[in-house]
């Protein structure tokens, strides 16, 4: 790999991610595509070289500097960004489908057995995952301290329109933005301020009470058998049909709330369904919900624009179901308006401003106590594409379809789940991943099930409606060298 050509400073919230790493805490998210045809190798890889052309932070490592640490943009066209493996084992004609599979589960495993170290390598790496003429499986590998999940889903949707020949080039100009002095979320921040009245005693009420008040209160945990250090993790899926979904939106519609106030609510219920079928009765449950600080256009030289807001609730508050999702929904929208994402900002930034060894501890700290995180995460993501170029068919790339998106975020320790909804093709795909140490296949899939029979419920759905079976996928992440 060449040396580094120019250099951007890293947001706070990079660093914190960075520092979180470092603690055997794998801070990398997939973008998975199921796609049914062919790809073509070679224009897949100069659609991504197109697109790392533009986007400074997908092709950017991180490098120790005097004054901290920065990202150095590199020279992707001398980089290895694509991987193309084939499955492995005899091409039967009339191969059980099971088998062909468990044979796509192990590569994809593999594949992300691989670790993602962003000081050594660039931090996007794509897979494709050819099995002949048939299902294809399209894998997108990010480092969270070089992008969100937002960002990343405009990276891939800039990667398909460059195979495909639409993209916007007027739009997407190859001369990023100018880089601004200091931290660009904390200027985010001070934009934010003249709409929000008394922001910075709101940002520091919002860091007192974390800080200080809520760990003598501390969050549930969600009950598992074992808890031990492990880096590795495995992921399940299911989904909720365009029936269901439709459904879920008029109830929404009905209350005054949005879907993502009946996901919310759904979690704290399942949260409390399972801790109490192990003896465990949860009193405050807290979710991490991630938060997009950023603009609507992505620009090239930004990078992580995530923050995060922590919405609570007692167990009386979760006594009524139709109750709870009103307080969710007048909770989260309160914190939104009032922009208490960017209270963990300035706490990211206070913390990142000190030598480089304090970070690290810091994370150690908050690992080793628990008392300072959150109970859960669960992020939305919305619609995967526009709705006008979504269709029950799904968005081409080439000639081949995209049927299906999964998005497998990072998971820390004290939590030991994360979950991650997005609509796409009209359906609502959840996926659940988890640590390997702390929660079996079998206990995995059964959170997810109780999960989404919650969100069934708010729909409407019979109780003697069986829950699907959860499609199990293992996708172990070793600790990075």
């Amino acid at each position: 790999m060449e040396r580094a050509k120019t250099t951007a400073p890293l947001n706070c919230i990079g660093k914190a991610l960075l520092a979180l790493h470092s603690k055997e805490e794998p801070m990398v998210l997939h973008w998975i595509l199921t796609i049914d045809g062919a790809v073509d190798p070679a224009r897949l890889n100069f659609a991504l070289l197109a697109v790392l052309f533009r986007r400074r932070s997908p092709k950017s490592s991180i490098q120790a500097a005097p004054f901290g640490l920065v990202r150095g943009s590199q020279d992707a066209y001398n980089s290895e960004i694509l991987s193309v493996w084939d499955l492995v084992g005899p091409q039967v004609p009339d191969e059980d489908d099971s088998r062909i599979g468990a044979r796509r589960e192990r590569r994809l495993s593999e594949w992300m057995n691989k670790p993602l170290d962003p000081a050594k390598a660039l931090p996007c790496r794509v897979l494709l995952l050819r099995e002949a003429l048939r299902e294809s499986s399209l894998v997108f590998t990010f480092h969270h301290a070089a992008v969100d999940g937002v960002r990343a889903l405009r990276f891939v949707s800039e990667v398909i329109q460059e195979y495909n020949g639409v993209a916007e080039r007027s739009r997407l100009s190859a001369q990023g933005a100018p880089a601004t002095d200091g931290d660009q979320l904390v200027a985010l921040a001070k934009a934010c301020r003249p709409g929000v009245k008394h922001f910075y005693l709101k940002m520091a009420a919002s860091l007192a009470h974390r800080f200080l008040i809520a760990p003598f209160s501390p969050n549930a945990r969600i009950h598992r058998t074992t808890s031990k250090p492990s880096a590795e993790i495995c992921f399940c899926q299911d989904h909720l049909n365009p029936r269901e979904l439709r459904q879920i939106r008029s109830k929404s519609k009905s209350v005054g709330v949005k879907v993502n106030d009946i996901l919310l609510a759904a979690c704290f219920r399942t949260i409390e369904q399972w801790n109490e079928g192990y003896g465990k009765p949860s009193r405050k449950i807290s979710i991490m919900v991630p938060v997009d600080v950023g603009s609507a256009v992505s620009s090239p030289t930004m990078a992580n624009q995530v923050s995060f807001i922590s919405v609570p609730t007692t167990q009386k508050e979760r006594s009524d179901p139709e109750e709870l999702i009103r307080r969710v929904g007048r909770r989260t929208s309160d914190m939104l308006r009032n922009g208490i994402a960017f209270s963990m900002v300035y706490a990211a930034y206070f913390c990142t401003r000190l030598p480089p060894g304090i970070p690290k501890t810091v994370a150690r700290l908050v690992m080793a106590t628990r008392i300072y995180l959150d109970t859960v995460l669960l992020t939305n993501l919305g619609l995967i594409w526009p709705k006008e170029v979504t269709s029950m068919e799904g968005v081409k790339i080439g000639s081949a379809k995209i049927a299906g998106v999964v998005v497998i975020p990072p998971v820390v320790s004290p939590m030991g789940i994360s979950l991650s909804a997005g609509t796409y093709n009209d359906c609502l795909h959840v996926a659940l991943a988890y640590k390997t140490s702390h929660f079996s296949e079998a206990q995995a899939e059964r959170f997810l099930g109780l999960y989404l029979r919650e969100i069934r419920s708010y729909q409407g759905t019979p109780e003697a409606v069986p829950v699907p079976e959860a499609i199990h996928h293992d996708t172990r992440e070793p600790v990075p060298a």
